[in-house]
């Protein structure tokens, strides 16, 4: 009986997930209380998610509150109701979410421009808790790729960022978000060469203006003349695409329902609760 009640829990859990990314919160909602009822504890994850993305300017610093009182209460827990790998990526989604949030006096622009970085400890708490899920599950591409996103816009830790874009790549060729912010990290760092592969698989994922442009720009800063004019056509003859650099900004990725990765089909048995240590050596900071 045991058995089919953690199996409903998690099948309410699945269900309350694929709500939350159609933007059905109250389904959402009461599917993750109900999987809470049956046990699962990844649930109460959900739960925390749902309330970080309903939180209004004003209720900020009260969700981080309630955040850490029940991150408490997650690690305090029985074992039989632990964490899996996929409740510690919920976690490091709220507080990479609440860390965006909390950016907010600092302008896009400027930070595009000035390099500036908003070091603070909810960046930091994400990062440990994408890391305990990566220690985990070194697969679990949606963390590897959040990791190098609290660590590139957040902690400004650009050699960790390129590290895990890195290996997002290894895991999912076609993934055209690690590839672009791959292509501005290496050019910042000018290793033109990497930032030239980077953007020319990215034309080929994505044939937009705007990583037409990024390509145009970076055979201009290795003079290759007739290729830079070539690619500078080629975005020019492009129809207008309004909102491509917004649909491909990494903070818009954070801030998105959609992007909150699915439940993995199979969830094995997990380890006890505590931290576990990377199982690679280059993502220690």
């Amino acid at each position: 009986m045991e058995g089919l009640a953690a199996g409903l829990a998690k099948q309410k859990f699945s269900d309350a997930i694929e709500s939350f990314r159609k933007k059905d919160g109250r389904a959402a909602w009461d599917g993750m209380n109900d999987a809470v009822a049956g046990g699962l504890a990844d649930a109460a994850c959900g739960l925390m998610l749902l309330k970080t993305f309903a939180a209004k300017k004003d209720q900020y610093d009260e969700i981080v509150r309630d955040l850490d009182a029940n991150l408490t209460r997650l690690s305090e827990m029985p074992t039989t109701l632990e964490v899996s790998e996929y409740g510690y990526y919920l976690l490091g989604r709220c507080y990479a979410f609440m860390g965006i949030k909390k950016e907010k006096f600092l302008s896009n622009r400027l930070r595009t421009a000035l390099r500036m970085t908003f070091k603070n400890e909810l960046m930091s708490r994400a990062s440990t808790l994408y890391m305990q899920c990566i220690a985990r599950d070194a697969s679990f591409v949606d963390a590897v790729f959040e990791l190098g996103l609290v660590h590139d816009i957040g902690l400004n830790s650009r050699a960790i960022a390129i590290e895990a874009y890195e290996i997002v790549t290894e895991l999912n060729p076609d993934h055209a978000l690690a590839r672009g912010n791959l292509t501005s990290l290496y050019s910042e760092t000018k290793q033109l060469e990497e930032a030239q592969e980077e953007a020319e698989h990215l034309v080929r994922l994505n044939p937009n203006a705007i990583s037409y442009g990024t390509l145009s720009a970076i055979y201009a800063r290795q003079k290759m003349t007739k290729e830079a004019w070539l690619a500078a056509r080629a975005a020019m003859e492009l129809p207008e695409q309004r909102g491509i650099r917004e649909r491909f900004s990494s903070h818009t990725y954070l801030l998105s329902h959609e992007t909150v990765a699915a439940v993995p089909e199979s969830r094995r048995s997990q380890p006890p609760i505590q931290p576990q240590p990377a199982s690679r050596a280059h993502f220690a900071r």
